[in-house]
């Protein structure tokens, strides 16, 4: 593979973890567990920091210990200074005294290692001193200083060697030669750390001096790291119980999110595929089921649009097939001869103009009709009354020689104002109008009146033509139903009207007594905000 194959390839792989990294984390349930996990798992950092305060508590008992250790060496310098020798029992007061303030165990030395004075001969002012611990050479010195806590989840096992007498002890030789020395070691029973610190103490003389004895420091950590023991357990506990919460509440959330959504999911590509009538479930709670019965409602629509477009082609291939046929027919009979006789050939494309025109009329209300369905731009504020004053007065001028009566307008509505697409609503009104301009007699006037009802406006235009039977009035408002199809009738007017009130959130209704006349009413909510103004 070539070098610029090899690079592309390599970036389709990255492409494609990415990818698929990207879906992984996207998913709700790992989203919430990641985000559940890293808000408990922050205590963690606490244990750490536990760790490094134990050690640091270590060091500052070194410290203190190592402190306390030259401060009783200059003392007893200074008595030897004064002719004072070791072991004298004003030490021992003073040693005993500093025990109860420290919790430390001192004792001196001697120039061979043996004990003179000990601040614990009647046993620590804590309680009994336990029996004579374990040792554990090394490994005391490193693993259980670094973590101190670790000694109490040891066993006697542990244990090696018995600690050595106290002059054989590397501390207390060191300190016998001259140099100051610490050591730590570990008891099994009970689990602590013993801390060690030697310092030699020099008589008085020339340079150099020589060591008269030591002050032999040594202090326990078990009171310490048992309360820091029981603090680490009891985080563990609390993190071990947080996080087992934390991660079945997130499942539990988690399953009670992404279950709905994908079987919402699995719907969605049902109707995708063009499958009806899908089942869409209806689960969870809260936001969940909003979008669930939102999405419900939007299957109920597409499947109820699906229909109507359905119905809607059918009815329009009906209403095409008719003067298509007729056009098709006389165009063969021209063609077969009958133009060589005048009066027929004239039939015949009189016939054919009439269906073209009539073609013609049914695909400019079908295209009207498509507009105002699939309009899309927001509605506007409408003066309604100035609206049909004009539409009003357009209808009631006549050319000489029309047979259509006036248009009287009474508009008893005390607000005007409502929010909707002016253009649809004066086709609308305009078509109801020109309907009852047609039925009615010419010397009685077409009544177009405004009245307000709770939260909206009713406009009714009433003819006093001859009515309609009651056996018509439910298909009236039917695509492509006409009686008058021969005087150039769509079926299309009534339709227009229909879906105009519809899209502005309204209704349109019909009363008629046959021989009295008709009276359509259009139903069409007000702009609130414009009325309280």
């Amino acid at each position: 593979m070539s070098p610029h194959g090899t690079e592309g390839y390599n970036r389709a792989v990255a492409r494609g973890a990415w990818i698929w990294l990207s879906d992984k984390l996207g998913r709700i349930w790992l989203r919430l567990l990641l985000i559940n996990v890293t808000v408990v798992l922050v205590p963690v950092a606490g244990l750490e920091f536990a760790r490094i305060y134990e050690r640091q508590l270590l060091s500052a008992l070194e410290r203190d210990m190592n402190d306390q250790a030259a401060l009783t060496r200059a003392l007893l310098e200074q008595d030897l200074a004064d002719g004072i020798e070791l072991g004298d029992r004003r030490h021992r007061a003073i040693l005993e005294a500093a025990a109860h303030r420290t919790r430390t165990r001192v004792r001196i030395l001697d120039a061979q290692g043996a004990l003179l004075v000990d601040s614990h001969r009647d046993g620590p002012p804590e309680g009994p001193e336990p029996e004579p611990p374990k040792w554990l050479p090394s490994r005391s010195d490193t693993d259980y200083r670094r973590e101190p806590s670790r000694l109490l989840l040891r066993t006697s096992r542990d244990a090696k060697t018995t600690w050595p007498e106290i002059a054989e002890r590397s501390e207390v030789r060191a300190a016998l030669q001259g140099k100051d020395s610490a050591q730590t070691r570990l008891a099994h029973r009970p689990q602590a750390v013993f801390l060690f610190s030697a310092t030699p103490v020099r008589a008085p003389g020339p340079t150099p001096r020589t060591v008269a004895g030591v002050v032999y420091v040594t202090r326990s950590t078990r009171p310490v790291l048992l309360e820091l023991y029981r603090i680490r357990t009891g985080l563990f506990k609390v993190l071990t119980v947080a996080l087992s919460l934390s991660v079945g509440i997130t499942l539990l959330l988690a399953f009670s999110i992404s279950r709905p959504l994908s079987r919402l999911s699995r719907a969605a590509k049902r109707i995708a595929r063009g499958e009806r009538g899908v089942a869409l479930p209806v689960g969870g709670s809260g936001e969940i089921r909003e979008l669930s019965e939102s999405f419900r409602t939007m299957t109920e629509e597409l499947d109820s649009r699906l229909t109507y477009i359905s119905e809607f082609a059918a009815d329009v291939a009906h209403e095409f097939k008719s003067p298509l046929t007729s056009i098709q027919g006389a165009a063969e009979l021209l063609s077969e001869g009958a133009h060589e006789d005048p009066e027929a050939r004239e039939r015949f494309l009189n016939n054919i103009l009439l269906d073209t025109q009539r073609l013609d009329r049914l695909v400019s209300r079908l295209l009207l009709l498509s507009r105002i369905e699939s309009r899309v731009e927001g509605m506007t504020l409408v003066d309604l009354h100035t609206l049909l004053e004009r539409i009003c007065k357009r209808a009631s001028t006549h050319e000489e020689g029309s047979t259509r009566g006036d248009v009287e307008l009474h508009f008893q509505a005390q607000h005007t104002w409502l929010r909707g697409r002016e253009e649809d609503l004066e086709t609308a009104f305009t078509n109801l109008i020109e309907n009852a301009q047609r039925y009615s007699p010419a010397d009685k006037p077409v009544v177009v009146a405004a009245q307000d009802f709770p939260h909206g406006i009713v406009v009714s235009v009433a003819d006093q033509g001859p009515g309609i039977p009651e056996a018509r009035r439910d298909k009236i408002f039917e695509r492509f139903y006409t009686t008058e199809a021969e005087q150039g009738g769509t079926g299309l007017g009534l339709a227009i009207v229909d879906t105009v009130a519809r899209a502005h959130g309204g209704r349109v209704t019909l009363d008629s007594d046959v021989g009295v006349g008709s009276r359509f009413s259009v139903w069409l909510p007000r702009d609130h905000k414009k009325r309280s103004s």
